[in-house]
């Protein structure tokens, strides 16, 4: 090691009384006289050996480990045992430099275990040969766990810089731990850039994609591993830099302070894939959920970002629905940033898994079209077709010059997670409380007509109401430089919009109330969606809507099994109805003595553990009737015992037809139930209108090794909204009822039932998830009783739609309804 050393400068004639601020970063070196570089200590690292590299990037590629562009060394230094001191010209101020080689390396970066400066100092870090891409820190960049972590520096040799008040030399923490010696990824030669097929996002087929393109960054960890990772949006719309990647590239509350992302790191000219830029850059982050099930990881960045570097906030969809088509944006080899194209629908299935739906945690994307993916993808997000991201790279075998597939994490599993702040996404993304189904991208820097809150307006109440919350207030806001038109419109009779058109000045704001009408008190019992548009007439910037819904009558209990009794349903290998013996426990804890109420449980063995090697066991209900019901729950007590999944499964399915089956739930993680469990899970998307409706709990697969105790249910419910003749309103009106769908989901045609009190005008549209218009199944008079229209799954051009959650609306006489339906394929 070098030790220290401390020189006086001459003055050379010149009066310095502080260190003047620099409109760049500039080293104090280059400011004042100073010795040579030549003359400050070097400490002198170990080239990298290339192909031993190669071939443990390629073990650890196959092992589904996070790319690497850097081989990391430990060391521990600080400048009281290591560089060299320097007396500046005024006495009141030290300079301490050391400079860093690893010879052949194509970038450094280091990390520092403590960094505390006091006020006055700053930190240097730059290239030995220029001052490109150096950076400064000060006392403002301390974080409260006192590490600080830097980006990388071009070249095979850095000098780091500290310049110390002299009254403060004891009162400074500084101490280098980590040297990242880069040998691939920033730099390197253009031969070894990402493949041939990628289309950098500079090009035009990333134009439609210029607000998505902004928010996702290549980052590295620890020094030496990387990934990519996208910002997101929450509920509350107020900017906080929450950063999603995938839990597989190795983020943990140990090693997020070591995160460096870098923004805008892209191609000057379309086709060239290199030439990007690393100058938009920030440091350190605190671990906030990851959840391995589904390979998702958050984190919240420690600062927000610069808004010149016009970062946004990428909103996201956690409905079940397979994208239509995709795209991807994502660092290829965590090269320059590409964006990626699927054309076809995506399918739900399990992690590199080709049968849907799997266990339902991922979306394959069968083949890309235009670009791929590559290592340093991971991590990445997957926008649908209405620019919401869906899931987050995991892996798969997609590559320039194959027709191979790509597995995302889905957000929809995510949501929910374990069950836990830490191994979930909700209580993140959605501080406000109000589950959306999805949420739209926050550009901080936009302009146009703005619009808060982004939450939907959702009221209940008993027939004849009132209702509650009663109404909404939406804060109207001009971002642009000119004066704004504009105009608030709600496309149901039961909503009614007060103060819904104007002119903004800029800058300026209104407020529009959206409250229920009086025509809601005439409603059946039911579930009533609409969408309130919010319009700017001047440009159409920042057009925007935001979804209305309104419960009619009180969720009850449709169906109840005590199991007091024997259900009669289908069980295979050792589920039985019965008394639990307590046994078991192998793993995790014993079987319940009795149900929660009563003695009888249903149980995969009621006598201990369930068996190795077990292939999936069902138990089956009979078909139960949920033709009139809306807002179907499935609500149990629950006594469950299961290794983590990556070993031994547990699911709960759904069917309307006994044949295809949709996990509804699977255990994410070990489960050790030591008491009974209250859990539900809402099937309306399954299960409302339909004739039959089956549910399966399934015990299986399990490995060779380890046994829990499994299934324990009791106290089985149905609840849900129920429509019965009784409930019709009390003026007449034309509609009776909107029955529901059958078969629902459906491929490729459903019925859509409805019943007319008298003949009537009537009009029927199919919309998709985002209120849009997609095709008319009934427009005209139509005469009095039941009536059925038929949607093949096509839009108006006749074109096929993809695998997705679209809405049937009913209008008659000023009247409303609306029926969920999907798409599967």
């Amino acid at each position: 090691m070098h030790r220290p050393v401390i020189l006086q400068l001459a003055v050379l004639g010149l009066l310095i009384v502080a260190l003047p601020a620099a409109a760049s970063v500039e080293p104090t070196a280059a400011r004042y006289p100073a010795l040579p570089l030549s003359a400050v200590a070097r400490l002198e690292l170990a080239a990298v050996d290339i192909d031993a590299a190669a071939r443990e990037d390629e073990i650890r590629a196959r092992d589904g480990e996070p790319a690497r562009f850097a081989i990391a060394e430990r060391i521990s230094l600080t400048p009281e045992t290591d560089g060299t001191w320097e007396v500046l010209s005024d006495p009141r101020f030290l300079l301490w430099r050391l400079r860093i080689h690893a010879p052949g390396c194509l970038s450094l970066n280091v990390g520092f275990e403590r960094f505390q400066l006091p006020k006055g100092a700053r930190l240097v870090i730059h290239p030995a040969g220029g001052t490109e891409l150096a950076r400064e820190y000060t006392e403002r960049d301390h974080q409260p766990h006192g590490q600080l972590w830097t980006p990388v520096i071009i070249g095979d040799e850095l000098v780091i810089e500290l310049t110390l008040p002299a009254a403060s030399r004891g009162d400074y923490a500084l101490e280098l731990v980590h040297i990242g010696k880069g040998y691939r990824f920033f730099g390197e030669d253009s031969s070894q850039k990402s493949g041939w097929c990628n289309i950098d996002i500079v090009c035009p087929e990333g134009d439609p994609w210029r607000d998505e393109i902004n928010s996702v960054a290549v980052y590295t960890l620890n020094g030496w591993w990387t990934c990519t990772g996208v910002m997101v949006n929450n509920t509350a719309e107020d900017g906080t830099p929450y950063f999603l990647s995938a839990n597989h590239c190795g983020i943990s509350a140990s090693n997020a302070a070591s995160m460096v992302v870098y923004w805008n790191y892209q191609s000057p000219v379309c086709g060239q894939l290199s030439g990007g830029s690393l100058a938009d850059n920030q440091s350190g982050a605190i671990f906030r959920a990851a959840y391995s099930t589904s390979d998702f990881s958050l984190v919240e960045l420690t600062a927000l970002p610069d808004p010149q570097w016009n970062v946004t906030y990428s909103g996201w969809d956690r409905s079940n629905a397979d994208p239509t088509w995709a795209v991807a944006i994502h660092h290829p080899s965590t090269d320059e940033k590409a964006i990626s194209f699927e054309y076809d629908p995506t399918f739900t299935t399990s992690y590199l898994g080709t049968t849907s739906p799997g266990n339902g945690s991922h979306i394959r994307v069968v083949d890309w079209d235009l670009g791929t993916t590559e290592p340093g993808s991971s991590g990445s997000p997957l926008y649908n077709q209405n620019k919401h991201i869906v899931g987050q790279l995991h892996g798969g075998y997609a590559a320039c010059g194959n027709d191979l597939s790509d597995w995302y994490g889905r957000i929809s599993v995510s949501w929910a997670g374990g069950g836990a702040n830490n191994n979930r996404l909700s209580n993140w993304l959605d501080p406000l409380g109000q589950a959306p189904v999805s949420l739209d991208l926050y550009n901080p820097n936009a302009t146009g007509l703005g619009v808060t809150p982004f939450t939907a307006f959702a009221a209940q109440g008993e027939p004849g109401g009132p209702f509650t919350p009663a109404s909404a207030q939406y804060v109207l806001e001009n971002r642009g430089s000119t004066d704004l038109l504009y105009s608030v419109t709600a496309d149901q009779t039961w909503l009614a919009v007060t103060g819904g058109a104007g002119n903004l000045a800029p800058g300026a704001s209104a407020v529009v109330t959206v409250a229920i009408a009086s025509a809601a008190e005439s409603l059946p019992v039911g579930l009533y969606g609409g969408q309130i548009a919010f319009t700017n007439l001047t440009s159409g910037d920042g057009n925007t809507t935001r979804q209305a819904s309104l419960q009619v009558g009180s969720e009850t209990t449709i169906y109840h099994w005590n199991l007091d009794t024997d259900p009669g349903w289908t069980r295979d290998g050792l589920w039985a109805f019965g008394q639990p013996t307590g046994q078991g426990g192998q793993y995790g804890n014993p079987d319940p003595t009795s149900g929660y109420t009563g003695l009888n449980v249903l149980g995969y063995n009621l006598d201990g553990d369930y068996e190795n090697d077990l292939p999936e066991r069902n138990l089956t209900t009979h078909g139960i009737d949920c033709t009139n019901l809306q807002a179907v729950k499935l609500r149990f007590r629950r006594w469950l015992g299961v290794e983590q999944p990556n070993y031994d499964h547990a699911y709960l399915r759904v069917s309307t037809n006994g044949t295809s089956w949709t996990t509804i739930w699977e255990n994410g993680s070990e489960i050790t139930d030591a008491s009974w469990q209250l859990v539900e899970y809402d099937l309306s998307a399954h299960a409302d209108g339909q004739p039959t409706v089956y549910l399966r709990w399934v015990m299986g697969t399990t490995d060779s090794s380890w046994r829990y105790c499994g299934w324990n249910l009791d106290d089985i419910e149905i609840r849900a909204l129920q429509s019965t003749a009784t409930s019709a309103p009390p003026t007449p009106v034309t509609l009776t009822a909107l029955l529901g769908a059958s078969p629902n989901p459906f491929n490729p045609s459903t019925d859509v039932r409805y019943s007319l009190a008298r003949n009537s005008e009537v009009r029927m549209t199919v919309h998709d998830a985002r209120g849009r218009l997609l095709k008319t199944l009934v427009d005209g008079m139509v005469p009095a009783g039941a009536q059925t229209a038929r949607w093949d799954g096509t839009d108006q051009s006749g074109r096929r739609l993809g695998s997705g959650i679209y809405f049937a609306r009913l209008r008659a006489d000023g009247v409303s309804a609306t029926v969920k339906l999907m798409l599967v394929k």
